[in-house]
């Protein structure tokens, strides 16, 4: 076997995992990855290569709840190989979350709580988008708030969404903002 293919079969575990290692290990492929012994420039283009794949994934997404999944995706790889990627990178996601005009609601809210769990685990210190969620979680209206159809199963929503659930969250958010 040529030493293409053998990254070529590395290349397609990465990607599958999003290049974490505890998903890996979790179907047992994280020593046959490691075995490999994927030279670390070549790592590092992986990472750059899979973040542009994030990137068009969230850019492309076809609804609310995916881009959701797409958004914690390409912050979730970011923040467990923060040594690869750059601040550009990082603004990025704040900047599609700040422009996104056709944002439910929810998806907002979904949204804000990522950009909290990263700036937890990567102690960023960035006053602007701590203010910028915390000003929208401030405005939210749980009369008024808005929940995509992208969300409904079998044409009901699920209960985590429902208005006497919301407002609770919305307030644990503030609170933790408030602790950045």
């Amino acid at each position: 076997m040529m030493k293409d293919d053998i990254y070529k079969q590395a290349k397609e575990i990465f990607f599958k995992y999003q290049g974490n290692s505890f998903f890996m290990e979790r179907d047992y492929l994280y020593k046959t990855f490691k075995n490999y012994n994927v030279p670390q420039n070549i790592l590092v283009n992986w990472y750059k290569e899979l973040l542009l794949k994030n990137k068009e994934n969230l850019l492309s997404s076809s609804n609310n709840e995916k881009m959701i999944g797409e958004f914690f995706l390409y912050l979730d790889l970011i923040r467990c190989n923060k040594n690869y990627f750059s601040l550009d990178d990082i603004n990025f996601a704040f900047n599609f979350l700040r422009k996104n005009e056709k944002l439910d609601d929810f998806s907002r809210l979904l949204m804000i709580e990522a950009v909290i769990d990263f700036i937890k685990s990567t102690n960023l210190s960035d006053s602007a988008i701590k203010d910028y969620c915390k000003n929208i979680l401030s405005k939210m209206d749980i009369d008024s708030f808005t929940v995509d159809e992208s969300y409904k199963y079998d044409g009901q929503l699920p209960s985590y969404v429902l208005k006497e659930n919301i407002a609770p969250r919305i307030l644990e958010d503030l609170e933790q903002i408030s602790m950045l």
